[in-house]
């Protein structure tokens, strides 16, 4: 086997392992059902930003904490972002749950509670930029 050929293959191996560990953390109730509702959260933001998308117009408030007028303001585009940023943090909280507190149940049950409240935060903020939009 050449190089390349072993390489795919331990990372590969790498990669079912960290599935593993993932999947044995889901059987506890609070992990599986905050992960579902988080992962249910993310594709329905998406999902709203996709329906929604035809009647945003070119500029959408978003950036709250600048001061009032066109500072505040960004292409439609920028709204994926809420879901991006939500997905990330649960991919790093995941990472963080399998790795670091994965000894420690209530840890990586608190990871994953935080995960679901960003997840109804950013849809709540989306929803309320798209309904203030329209």
């Amino acid at each position: 086997m050449n190089i390349l050929t072993k390489f795919f293959i331990r990372i590969s191996s790498a990669v079912k392992n960290e599935v593993t560990k993932l999947v044995s953390l889901h059987k506890n109730t609070i992990i599986r059902w905050s992960s579902r509702m988080t992962i249910v959260l993310i594709f329905s933001s998406l999902t709203l930003l996709l329906m929604s998308w035809n009647k945003l117009p070119l500029e959408v408030p978003l950036w709250y904490s600048k001061p009032w007028g066109a500072d505040r303001l960004a292409p439609p585009l920028c709204l994926f972002l809420l879901p991006g940023a939500n997905f990330g943090w649960y991919i790093i909280n995941s990472l963080i749950s399998v790795h670091v507190t994965k000894d420690h149940l209530v840890f990586s049950q608190i990871l994953f509670l935080s995960s679901l409240l960003v997840s109804i935060f950013s849809f709540v903020t989306l929803g309320m930029i798209i309904w203030i939009i329209s």
